[in-house]
């Protein structure tokens, strides 16, 4: 990566930070957006960008954006960029931070990455605990991260695991969750 690359990464970050600060939606999205364009013309972020944009996730402010989700949907569609240390990383972002996003976009997002990125045992543990303790209407989004997971996994006994988890979701004492649960065994096959 040459200098130059280097730089627009660093100003993104700088930019995205004075757009949290300002709390400026518009700007905040533009900017995730051009860095797509930059990302497409390079092999690997450079080192300290993904902690850079990890700081986002200890800032209040930052979670007040309605396009918050999209430093997510970001992230998500540039996957193969992240180290596995900075995927597990991720990974307890996620679940700390999946009722925190002003927008409810963050909570599909997260459940979506969720179930597609981490579709193991720990994963549908937590998102069972999400759709029993996030806050609403954020909660109703796990049973669906529950079934990417389903969907995902190569390990029959997981799969069979979320389903029951989903069978159970559909008692929830939110009619959200229980709505979602039922869509979710319904894309599953099951009634």
């Amino acid at each position: 990566m040459d200098e130059d690359e280097l730089h627009d990464f660093q100003t993104a970050l700088e930019q995205l930070r004075t757009c949290v600060r300002a709390h400026d939606d518009d700007d905040f999205a533009r900017i995730l957006s051009d860095l797509e364009v930059t990302i497409l013309e390079i092999d690997k972020w450079p080192a300290n960008f993904f902690q850079g944009l990890e700081e986002f996730f200890n800032d209040p402010k930052f979670f007040s954006l309605a396009s918050s989700w999209k430093l997510l949907y970001f992230i998500n569609g540039n996957w193969e960029h992240l180290s596995e240390h900075e995927k597990e990383r991720l990974c307890n972002i996620l679940a700390n931070t999946f009722d925190k996003h002003e927008n409810w976009m963050g909570a599909f997002v997260t459940s979506e990455i969720l179930g597609n990125h981490y579709a193991d045992e720990q994963t549908l543990a937590t998102l069972v605990r999400l759709a029993k303790s996030a806050r609403l209407p954020e909660r109703s989004l796990a049973p669906y991260g529950i079934g990417i997971l389903a969907r995902t996994t190569e390990h029959e006994a997981l799969r069979r695991l979320a389903v029951h988890e989903l069978q159970e979701l559909k008692e929830s004492d939110s009619e959200e969750v229980r709505d979602e649960a039922q869509i979710a065994l319904g894309k599953l096959g099951f009634k």
